[in-house]
């Protein structure tokens, strides 16, 4: 179930996050070479020809492309990316379930918490040694039930 949600004005829509669809003008499905028409040629790119992770460092983001050439994820690291709620890189544990609601499908380890929402295809890496702030924010297909 979604916290009720509440829109934050002002979240520019080339760093707009919305979950399970796209990062900015990056959206799920569309062909890694738009991807480049929008970013530039990656600094990073491991994998096979055509898939893979593309990343471009400076920009905070990382994509997973899939066989058919497909961007199926995008990894965020960099804070100017939002979501409409204002939850991205930097945000506190409490942002992101007054935003996104409690979660049953959270991880954790020693240095790490992951908040991850399946239904809604979004996911957050928290670092635990840094106050539980958001790391990284994961876009992803939303798994259905």
């Amino acid at each position: 179930m979604l916290a009720a949600l509440t829109i934050l004005p002002g979240v520019p829509t080339a760093f707009l996050i919305v979950p399970g669809h796209r990062v900015g003008p990056i959206v799920l499905g569309m062909r890694v070479v738009q991807v480049f028409q929008y970013l530039g040629p990656p600094s990073n790119r491991s994998g096979s020809e055509g898939s893979g992770k593309f990343s471009w460092p400076h920009r905070g983001i990382t994509v997973r492309v899939d066989s058919g050439g497909h961007v199926d994820t995008v990894f965020v690291e960099h804070p100017r990316y939002r979501t409409a709620q204002g939850v991205g890189v930097g945000s506190g544990l409490e942002e992101v379930l007054r935003a996104f609601g409690p979660t049953h499908q959270a991880q954790e380890d020693r240095t790490t918490l992951v908040l991850a929402y399946p239904g809604l295809g979004i996911s957050f890496a928290l670092d635990k040694s840094r106050g539980e702030r958001v790391q990284m924010v994961v876009v992803y297909r939303p798994m259905r039930p």
